[in-house]
């Protein structure tokens, strides 16, 4: 048996090609980020001057030098070679500068080294010159598919006198114009009497935040650091006319762009005037350590997600405070369009509406006030046909003993739930008053007038009649009509919804019934009421009469066995008072009287009671009692000056 003997190979492993565009990023792809952290890395050497020269065109040569601190060959060997290289753990967070004597501070914008591969974003090879205690290296480094990424070549030593690194290359890639790379420098940092900037001999005027600012410092909770906020008004300091919106700037160095970002369907929306005014600067310096690797964005972490979402906040309510005077004033131009309308609506749907107002200001900046007219005549119509609200049907089963404890009962509610409550109870009083109103007037058109009323006051019957659960029947009416010959008699409105008679008018109302899987499976319920003329008298003969009108229901086959059919039949005065009941037809006589102060009395006088418990006042929006307090002349002068 022969033995093998294998020897032991170390295998070292390669870079890719593409490595270096995957570990430098946009940061050798980008020209516009590349130039920033060529600055950027001047900063951190403690530079006090970074030149720029930049050529007209490609394959000139560009050159950035500053006067820094500069590198020894151990120390730029040390740096050049490894790739990961950790700023902070080696060097700290602090910038080192040339004169330790100078009482500078100044946080280091770099952290993981990616910013020295920039060049790479211009060229494959580069030159660099660095000099420290009067000796100077020059050094030439090469983009390579071999082992390494890159390799270095050390094409010089000699004495030199002072500080400072140099680096040039030939642009072959990635060229902007002059004027870019000025907007971009003037830009990305804020102004430093220590810091200067030249491009092609010409000093960049960095962001100066000394003059015509307004400051503000805010504390985030659960951070020990604040932030500084400053607010820039164009229309003041006549500057930043290209840059609006919000700014964050960490260590002095902007992160990101101006911009609206995180104001998306806001006020602020970048198409506004009032985005177009004002630039807010946030200096965020206790965000150092979750910027991007490219200085592009914050990192996505909850600790940013949360200090950029109250900082935004913050902001947000800060504008909403400056331009109140202006939504102010749409809005009172708005309402006054539909005064006449909104003196209609409860309290509570007045305040909806000014509510309603103010949001869709906000959340729909660039509306027209066309437009927003338009949606306000909606919404008002809407608050006009508003129903019950199945809080109050709640309350109308309570007993007069159950009410000496509506304090612990409006101890569960809400103010909203209060507000509601309370509104609907107006309601209902006013349209008891208006039936009372005409109830016994004796001309047939107020007659017609009532029977709407009725219909969205079946409450008054009992809170089974909740206009929710019962509505009006327009197939059954037409039964009924046919009884007459189809005759609407003298009904100008033509409504189907009813029946005009000359002394009377009959309203039709039903309520679905279910089955076990929650769908309709009939009628449950017929309940007919029928308005007799003001000064009549309820007979007998009245009541016979209701009972034909449900054997006539009966008959048309629309409704089955089960269906019970409950015919109120109102006049000023019953003589005769005794019910029809049949066990499925119960023909009921009341007086309006009685039927009213039934109304009264399922309202359970409440109403002080609730707004002497919860403190509520009526109106909150100054807006709409601004206008609503306005005299009936000053209404009739203003709509005779806009036509």
């Amino acid at each position: 048996m022969v033995e093998e003997h294998f020897q032991a190979t170390l295998l070292q492993p390669r870079f890719g090609e593409g490595f270096l565009e995957d570990h430098a990023g946009r940061i050798i792809q980008n020209p516009e980020i590349a130039i920033v952290e060529l600055v950027a890395n001047s900063w951190d050497a403690g530079a006090r001057r970074v030149d720029l020269t930049w050529p007209e065109e490609v394959g000139g040569n560009f050159e950035i030098a500053d006067n820094g601190t500069g590198m020894t060959r151990e120390e730029f060997e040390a740096i050049w070679t490894e790739l990961n290289y950790n700023r902070v753990k080696m060097r700290g967070h602090n910038v080192e500068f040339p004169d330790a004597s100078v009482k500078l501070k100044r946080s280091a914008y770099g952290r993981n080294g990616k910013g020295r591969h920039s060049l790479f974003c211009f060229s494959d090879e580069y030159d660099i010159e660095t000099w420290k205690n009067d000796f100077a290296s020059v050094f030439h480094v090469k983009r390579s598919s071999g082992v390494s990424p890159y390799e270095i070549t050390l094409i010089e030593q000699n004495g030199k006198k002072g500080h400072g690194t140099r680096i040039w290359c030939e642009i072959t890639k990635n060229y902007i114009k002059e004027l870019n790379i000025q907007e971009i420098l003037g830009t990305k940092f804020i102004t430093d009497p220590d810091f200067a900037i030249y491009l092609n001999n010409s000093k960049i005027n960095s962001l100066d935040l000394q003059e015509g600012i307004e400051e503000e410092v805010y504390s985030i909770p659960g951070e020990n650091d604040p932030v500084r906020i400053l607010r820039i008004d164009s229309k003041k300091t006549g500057r930043l006319s290209a840059h609006h919106g919000v700014a964050w700037w960490v260590n002095k160095r902007l992160v990101g762009e101006h911009s609206w970002k995180g104001f998306e369907g806001a006020y602020l929306d970048g198409r506004t005037s009032e985005a177009k005014r004002f630039t807010f600067i946030v200096e965020a310096d206790l965000l150092r350590d979750e910027v991007k690797e490219d200085w592009t964005w914050f990192k996505d972490t909850p600790r940013a997600e949360k200090i950029i979402q109250q900082v935004n906040s913050y902001i947000f309510e800060s504008i909403k405070n400056l331009m109140e005077d202006s939504r102010k004033e749409i809005k009172i131009n708005i309402l006054r369009r539909h005064k006449r309308s909104l003196r209609q609506l409860s309290n509570l749907s007045k305040q909806q509406i000014g509510s309603f107002v103010d949001e869709i200001q906000m959340r729909c900046p660039t509306i027209t006030q066309r437009d927003l007219s338009n949606t306000v005549e909606i919404f008002t119509k809407m608050e006009l046909s508003r129903t019950g609200y199945n809080l109050l049907q709640q309350l109308v089963t309570l007993s007069a003993d159950d009410l000496d404890n509506l304090s612990e009962i409006l101890d569960n509610w809400s103010i909203n739930d209060a507000k509601k409550v309370l509104e609907e109870l107006d309601w209902r009083l006013k349209l008891i008053k208006k039936i009372e109103s005409l109830c016994d007037d004796p001309k047939a058109d107020e007659l017609h007038k009532l029977q709407p009323l009725f219909e969205t006051g079946l409450w008054i019957f009992g809170p089974e009649y909740e206009g929710i659960q019962f509505t009006s029947n327009k197939s059954l009416s037409t039964v009924i009509k046919k009884l007459f010959n189809g005759g609407e008699v003298n009904d100008p409105k033509k409504r189907p919804d009813f029946v005009v008679l000359p002394d009377s008018s009959l309203g039709i109302y039903s309520s679905d019934r279910y089955d076990e899987d929650g769908e309709v499976c009939g009628i449950k319920k017929v309940l007919i009421v029928e308005l007799k003329r003001g000064g009549s008298k309820i007979v007998k003969k009245h009541l016979i009469q209701a009972t034909d009108y449900a054997d006539e229901i009966i008959k048309c086959g629309k409704i089955d066995a089960e269906t019970k059919i409950i015919c109120y039949v109102l006049g000023s005065k019953v003589e005769y008072r005794d019910p029809f009941n049949t066990g499925r037809i119960n023909a009921i006589p009341r007086a309006y009287s009685t039927i009213l102060r039934q109304a009264h009395a399922r309202t359970f006088n409440l109403m002080k009671k609730i707004e002497d418990y919860k403190n509520i006042s009526e109106i909150d929006d100054n807006e709409i009692r601004e206008i609503l307090a306005q005299s009936e002349i000053e209404e009739f002068c203003l709509s005779n000056s806009e036509t």
